[in-house]
């Protein structure tokens, strides 16, 4: 049978043992150091000049004195009866550490801090080990932040992430298999965005809302409108019903080229309708078609064939004439039976009215029509025979 103790080596006492209060008070001792142990400091490498009896130092590596150099690096030294005594922590020993205040845990090869401090924690696992970039780590199928109804609080949950400046990032980022594909939060400046990624290293900003003007843009580093959809293949807006086949959609086709677009199931007709309408139902509602910038060049509305030929063009400008014109085909007004003609109205015709003194001139084209109230004879209608204005009651010239 040993003489001491299997896991801290306190002496035994022995059958027929002289003095044995010698052992008993040995054994206290080293029991008065062991129990709730509180060591100095496990980082104090210099063997103390006064120490106080009682007092206890766990040995980092490079101690130095004329008894710590005898002691083994890791070793509790007790300073018991005016001397150091070395004790062999077993593994699972727990020490605390009165100059930083944190607990140390050893195991078997080493001492390691353990988070038994309510301040000031380094790091925190819950069914995981964290480490000195995660130092909060948790393995579970949920977590629930809510708000405080103990203390009680105000009943509000304000979660803050915070970055030390604009240039760095505070971000959610969500993972897949612990590869990054989606991020969302303040980064690299100060506007949130979204980004999204296939592969964790590639990421494509899908969102991002400027903290300046409140717009919002899609698929654009920066915006300039509430609402901005930018980027590459045709960037748009798409509206459908759900469980219907048909959509519209608003897209930019080319550069220069916007389409608005309907699209309906088979059997049934594409509609696009331009409906303003005011709240109070009689107030005028009106559709304008204007050009944005004052330049020479026209403004037109378009119509055209399914093969891409313009059947119907209406030309609007404040700089050019504005004109209807039909590259083929005949036009009605007034009526929706077929044209006969060219032109045909169902109703009255009125040309424009001219003074003798203010004919416009005639060689601007044969074939033109006014009304000339002051003619001699009364009013009569002239037509230009590409030089003169001519009555049409006897082709006298107009004069």
């Amino acid at each position: 049978m040993s003489n001491l103790s299997p896991r801290h080596a306190l002496p035994y006492l022995l059958p027929s043992q002289a003095q044995k209060h010698v052992t008993v008070n040995e054994s206290l001792q080293l029991v008065d150091a062991l129990l709730q142990c509180a060591v100095v400091s496990a980082t104090q490498d210099v063997e103390p000049a006064d120490p106080q009896d009682g007092e206890t130092w766990i040995l980092p590596a490079g101690r130095s004195g004329p008894s710590w150099d005898f002691i083994e690096p890791g070793n509790i030294a007790a300073w018991l009866d005016g001397q150091f005594t070395a004790i062999a922590p077993p593994p699972g020993f727990l020490a605390y550490v009165v100059d930083t205040g944190v607990f140390l845990l050893f195991t078997g090869t080493g001492w390691s801090a353990i988070p038994l401090s309510a301040d000031n924690v380094p790091s925190f696992g819950v069914n995981t080990a964290a480490d000195t970039t995660n130092r909060l780590a948790v393995k579970a199928d949920a977590e629930l932040l809510s708000h405080d109804d103990v203390t009680p609080g105000s009943g509000n949950a304000r979660k803050i992430i915070n970055k030390i400046d604009e240039a760095h990032t505070a971000s959610l980022v969500f993972q897949s298999g612990f590869s990054g594909r989606a991020e969302i939060g303040l980064i690299g400046d100060d506007q949130l965005a979204l980004k999204v990624s296939g592969d964790g290293v590639a990421f494509t900003e899908v969102l991002r809302a400027d903290t300046v003007t409140g717009h919002l843009a899609l698929q654009r580093a920066s915006a300039d409108r509430t609402l901005h959809l930018g980027g590459a293949n045709n960037p748009g807006i798409r509206i459908q019903e759900d469980g219907s086949g048909g959509y519209s959609e608003l897209i930019n086709a080319s550069a220069g080229q916007t389409l608005l677009n309907h699209f309906s199931p088979p059997g049934e007709g594409a509609l696009i309708d331009l409906a303003p309408i005011t709240g109070d139902g009689t107030s005028p509602a009106a559709f304008r078609f204007f050009r944005g910038t004052n330049t020479s060049h026209g403004c037109y509305v378009t119509i055209h064939a399914g093969d891409g030929t313009a059947a119907f063009n209406h030309q609007l400008s404040g700089k050019w004439d504005s004109y209807l014109q039909t590259t083929s085909g005949n036009m009605r007004i007034g009526s929706s039976t077929p044209p006969v003609c060219k032109l045909d109205v169902n109703g009255p015709v009125r040309v424009g009215s001219y003074t003798v003194a203010a004919l416009p001139a005639a060689s601007a084209g044969a074939g033109q029509i006014i009304y000339v109230p002051d003619e001699t004879g009364g009013g009569v209608l002239a037509f230009s025979d590409g030089t003169d204005w001519r009555r049409s009651t006897d082709r006298a010239v107009v004069t």
